[in-house]
């Protein structure tokens, strides 16, 4: 059995997993919409209606549950100057 761990969840990334990712030092969260993977770049919905297209590396976590852990959940709600 596989250890779960968040490379096994980036790894395993679909589309309509929720995920928070950074873009420009700010963390964001979205919905994958699409995923090319011989480019390795994900299209990410958020919200608002904006489009993100990521690289993996960008991708901080994959939200599995109903919840964020506790430092995700205040990067994404901190928005800083």
């Amino acid at each position: 059995m596989e250890n779960k761990n968040r490379e096994y969840y980036l790894r395993n990334i679909s589309i309509g997993n929720i995920v928070a990712f950074m873009f420009e030092n700010k963390m964001i969260s979205g919905k994958v919409v699409d995923i090319s993977k011989d480019k390795g770049i994900y299209t990410i919905s958020t919200h608002n209606g904006s489009i993100f297209y990521v690289k993996k590396n960008s991708i901080v976590w994959v939200k599995m549950g109903s919840r964020w852990p506790v430092g995700i959940y205040n990067a994404l709600k901190y928005r800083g100057n």
